[in-house]
């Protein structure tokens, strides 16, 4: 076996079946997707009416798909939605994706536009248990930063909304004590599946509860409510940065995917 062998594992791309997080870039409103195909003109999605987390796309909007899809050498996760169609007979959404923005890539674990494979270098890991404990742990600490932007957020609120005292009394106790209390809970659940993941070692991603693991990634935040009901631009830039902990996030969902699919 070469050292090449050793290193990655690859599997084609018409083996995955199981549905990932996008997000739109104007909004960061999630949705789910299947992955239909993949070429080095573009990517193609499929929305069917039964996916949890169902949002229509636009053609011309932007969208990330948190992802990495390496071509000539880099990794894009962004594009923007070239094509749209509705197909009657399977109920979806057919959606054209034309990649042309890179994000940066945590993990070695990749799909590739040339070969139509997703690929995992294991260099400086013993297995894909290993990289899903990083990948758990690295959520967690996310999770963790999400809850302390919004600790600072409440203090800043309180000194420069546009609300009185009694209305950000109310909004505090009826918005903000709750979404603090939904990042708890997915930060308890994440730490609960990283300790599950660190017990079972190799079987780790057999034991791997996805429907658990979707649920505690899910976004807690919607900007648009808060933004409105706030208001101050520095505010907005608060809540940008905790979105953009959120998107961390969901790309970490879609490499557990990828490696729940290669560990079958």
């Amino acid at each position: 076996m070469t050292e090449t062998q050793r290193r990655e594992k690859r599997l084609d791309v018409d083996s995955v079946v199981l549905p990932f997080l996008g997000s739109r870039a104007a909004d960061y409103q999630t949705f789910e997707f299947l992955l239909q195909d993949v070429s080095p003109g573009g990517v193609g999605l499929c929305l069917p009416r039964w996916l949890t987390a169902r949002e229509l796309l636009r053609q011309g909007e932007r969208v990330h798909l948190h992802l990495p899809f390496e071509l000539g050498g880099r990794m894009l996760q962004s594009g923007v939605v070239s094509w749209v169609r509705w197909d009657e007979d399977d109920e979806s959404q057919m959606v054209g994706v034309l990649l042309d923005a890179m994000a940066p890539t945590l993990y070695p674990v990749f799909l590739s536009m040339a070969s139509q494979q997703i690929a995992i270098d294991l260099a400086g890991f013993n297995g894909l248990e290993h990289i899903l404990a990083r990948v758990l742990k690295d959520s967690v600490l996310l999770k963790r930063g999400i809850l302390v932007y919004l600790k600072h957020l409440s203090a800043y609120f309180s000194r420069v909304c546009d609300l009185n005292r009694l209305e950000y009394i109310m909004f505090r106790e009826s918005i903000m004590d709750e979404v603090r209390q939904n990042v708890q809970t997915h930060l308890d659940a994440l730490s609960g599946l990283l300790r599950q993941a660190e017990e079972n070692g190799e079987a780790a991603l057999e034991r791997l509860d996805l429907d658990e693991l979707r649920r505690a990634m899910d976004p807690e935040l919607y900007i648009d409510m808060f933004s409105a009901a706030l208001g101050d631009e520095t505010v907005r830039l608060f809540l940008k940065a905790v979105k953009e902990l959120e998107r961390k996030l969901l790309s970490n969902y879609n490499t557990c995917v990828l490696l729940y699919i290669n560990s079958l």
